[in-house]
Parts: C-alpha cells; sequence; structure tokens
C-alpha cells in the first residue's frame, strides 16, 4: 500500500468516527468493547477487535484488515447519561498495527433546580501494537483526556499512556498484560491511586470456543481489584454466543453479563448485557471490515 493510500485511510477513519459520535470518564473507561462485555470483561488476553484498544494494545496485531466500529452504552433510570466510542482499527503493513479512537461520556447526574448536569468526558487515543518477538507482541496507547464536572463551564485536560503485552504461550493458550495510566501512575507515585495493572489468560481449546480469565487492578490501585471469567462459542452462520462473570476481591461487589453477535457479510452486529450490581446495562455494537 502506497504512503498516500495509508494517509487516505487513516483520513477515512478520522471522518467515520466524526459521523459516529456526536461528541471518555476515566472511572469507567472499560466499555469501548461489546464483545469484551459479554464476556464478562475477561479480555486481556483476547483483544482482537476494538476492544484491544483498553484491554490491551498489543492485541491490534492479530487483526486483518481494517474496519471502522462503533458502540453505545446506555444506563438504567430515568436519567439519559450514556457512553460512545468509535474506532478506526489498520492491520500491521510494515510499520505495526495501528488504531485511532474516541470516546465520549456523559455520566453521574446531578440534579439541580435548573435540571440536571453530568460529568463529560473525551477520551482521544492513538494506538501502535508490533511484534517484540518470536509470538510476542507489545502495545501501547497516548491518550488526551478532556473532563468537565457538572455546573462547570471549564474543562481541564490531561495526558496519559498505556503499555501492553501479549504472548502465546502455546498454539491454545495466550497471557496478557496491560498497564494502564502509566504516565500518571509514575508522575503521581504510588499512593496517588493512578495505574490499573491487568493480567489475563487465554485458552482457546478448539476453533470457535473461547475461555478466559482476567485479574483486574491486580495492583490494587484503584481500589477495585477483581476477578473476571467469560467464555465465548461460535456457531454455525456467524452467531457467537458469550458469558461472563466479575467479582470484586475486597468486597461483596458482583455482576454477571451475557451477550451475542452475529457476522453479516463485512459487518459484524454486537450487543452485552451487564447485570447484578451492574443493575441492567444495556451496550450496542457495530464493526465494518473493509
Amino acid at each position: 500500500m502506497s504512503s498516500f493510500a495509508r494517509k487516505a485511510d487513516w483520513l477515512l477513519g478520522f471522518l467515520l468516527m466524526g459521523l459516529l459520535v456526536g461528541g471518555y470518564q476515566e472511572a469507567v473507561l472499560a466499555f469501548p468493547g461489546v464483545r469484551a462485555l459479554g464476556m464478562g470483561g475477561a479480555y486481556t488476553a483476547v483483544a482482537d477487535d476494538a476492544g484491544a484498544v483498553f484491554w490491551n494494545p498489543a492485541g491490534l496485531m492479530q487483526i486483518n484488515g481494517q474496519s471502522v466500529a462503533g458502540a453505545l452504552t446506555l444506563y438504567p433510570g430515568e436519567a439519559d447519561d450514556y457512553e460512545t466510542f468509535a474506532a478506526y482499527l489498520a492491520q500491521d503493513s510494515g510499520y505495526g498495527a495501528g488504531a485511532l479512537s474516541w470516546y465520549y461520556g456523559r455520566l453521574e447526574p446531578v440534579a439541580s433546580p435548573s435540571g440536571l448536569s453530568y460529568t463529560q468526558v473525551h477520551d482521544f487515543c492513538y494506538s501502535l501494537a508490533k511484534p517484540a518477538a518470536k509470538r510476542v507482541s507489545w502495545g501501547g496507547n497516548i491518550r488526551y483526556h478532556r473532563e468537565r464536572q457538572p455546573f462547570s463551564t471549564s474543562w481541564q485536560s490531561s495526558w496519559t499512556g498505556d503499555l501492553a503485552a501479549l504472548a502465546e504461550l502455546s498454539d491454545s493458550l495466550r497471557l496478557g498484560i496491560t498497564f494502564r495510566d502509566i504516565y500518571a501512575a509514575v508522575k503521581g507515585g504510588a499512593d496517588d491511586g493512578a495505574g490499573n495493572l491487568l493480567v489475563g489468560l487465554a485458552f482457546q481449546p478448539e476453533k470457535g470456543v473461547v475461555f478466559a480469565v482476567d485479574g483486574y487492578d491486580v495492583l490494587n490501585r484503584l481500589q477495585s481489584r477483581a476477578v473476571r471469567v467469560g467464555a465465548e462459542f461460535k456457531l454455525a452462520g456467524g452467531v457467537a454466543l458469550r458469558a461472563g462473570l466479575q467479582k470484586a476481591t475486597e468486597t461483596d461487589w458482583k455482576a454477571w453479563t451475557w451477550g451475542a453477535g452475529v457476522d453479516l457479510a463485512d459487518w459484524r452486529v454486537e450487543y452485552a448485557y451487564l447485570g447484578g450490581d451492574y443493575e441492567g446495562i444495556h451496550t450496542m455494537g457495530i464493526a465494518w471490515h473493509f
């Protein structure tokens, strides 16, 4: 592919993202990737689609071709808070696999006599993955974060980054490691509360069957350490069924999830439901491969 064609592809990605989303809350930056959510968030060692942007950018080395993906997450209750996510992904063409993504969250409504106001967050991310050794890849994100608190007229901006690795331990077993917000963690120190270490294993005993387990916030820097397990079963006709479970290790918090997806020619349509202590979150996604 020529240099001009590559630039044109990235430009197309920007334009499509602008069409997909109208406008990212760091505390909930776990909602990109509908397939991942259907599997309970046990995705650090799977990460072979747009969900890799959050769970493990090194997983972008697994993608083939180019794609555009978008997702919408709706919360229960009367307040119209939501999250949206869009990404453009390109396979490795000799320079590494890459992604451009944009997340917007309008969350945590606060009521006043004049109405509701929300925490609003934009997060713009550039992701890159490259081979590190035989059957090992590494990846990272550079993210620009903008946030505005309820009833505030000013935005707070910051930069941060993530580092990740994905290793094929055998033909059926993969190990994934991701450290999120590494710049903020190093800058703030051990007691700052920034940083999130994810460690996962994925086992694929046969084609179309995946079992995965993740340790979320392994270092407990966010005070949200949890174990996540999930599974996916692909059926005939491009249909996939998923289920997962999340359990906090320090509290009684727990949640269960289920999801489904279907491939329609060059398109993939997906849905996931988050129950338990998530109290009924619906998330839907669509991806176009070209």
